[in-house]
């Protein structure tokens, strides 16, 4: 389904640190093209999203408090080795993400997310950042639970994939810790974070980062980014490792009401 990396902007003790989410969506080639984001109000948020025109929801977005979200599927070894639903049809997870969007703080969106009738979704995996933490949320769609929560000081790595999350994380995650070992300096983070979405194997086309295989590839790469002064979402259709229109929305960034707390707190 996706590969997301989130990797810091700014140097780890900074208070205002900024951030860049990228995430490949890779899709059924059947499925009906994205589109491109677009600039939405949800309560008293405004936020940046790309719309999949199946659900009129999204796997990606940024508000102006500066939290990013994304959604990836949950794709176990085994249809057993999750809970399921059959006897009523299940809701689009595209639906998720906005219904967090008018939200400003991780706490909050923590809370509201362990609120979701996760029954009504199949599995996901959705990451929301800040800029100062991560945390990831599991859904096994009968109850979810937080995963990781680390702060941003180093590049972090997600991904799943429909022939199976465990086929594609172990080569993906060795080509992550390689691209970012630690001895690569924090300004070549940028640049090494825009070929590792555009990598893949001539051989093992159908395990890349940018994927290929018969029935799906990568449609997609969407990159987010967050500084104190703004919040952006570039949205490239097509694979990630060919040329493509880029199309960008951009908000100014609001303090969030996570921020006195914040101040508080710090040394």
């Amino acid at each position: 389904m996706c590969t997301v990396t989130i990797v810091p902007l700014s140097r780890p003790d900074a208070f205002e640190r900024g951030f860049r989410l990228v995430a490949n969506r890779d899709e059924l080639r059947i499925r009906p093209a994205a589109l491109p984001p677009v600039i939405r109000v949800f309560g008293t948020r405004t936020a940046i999203l790309p719309i999949d025109p199946v659900s009129d929801g999204t796997w990606i977005a940024v508000n102006e408090a500066g939290l990013a979200m994304t959604l990836l599927n949950v794709n176990p070894a085994s249809r057993a080795d999750i809970i399921t639903h059959m006897e009523k049809p299940l809701w689009s997870r595209g639906r998720i993400i906005p219904g967090l969007l008018k939200l400003g703080s991780l706490e909050e969106t923590a809370a509201a997310i362990q609120a979701i009738s996760v029954k009504d979704f199949a599995p996901f995996r959705l990451i929301v950042a800040d800029g100062h933490r991560a945390m990831e949320f599991l859904s096994d769609g009968d109850q979810i639970r937080t995963g990781i929560t680390t702060t941003m000081q180093r590049p972090l790595f997600f991904t799943s994939s429909g022939l199976g999350d465990h086929l594609v994380d172990a080569p993906r995650r060795a080509l992550f810790n390689e691209t970012f070992s630690d001895n690569v300096p924090g300004d070549k983070w940028l640049t090494l974070q825009d070929a590792f979405h555009s990598h893949s194997w001539p051989d093992q086309l159908h395990l890349s980062v940018c994927m290929q295989r018969s029935e799906a590839w990568t449609v997609s790469m969407s990159v987010i980014e967050v500084t104190s002064e703004q919040v952006q979402l570039a949205y490239r259709p097509g694979l990630p490792d060919r040329p493509s229109a880029t199309f960008t929305e951009r908000l100014p960034r609001l303090g969030n009401s996570n921020s006195a707390h914040l101040l508080k707190e710090r040394p």
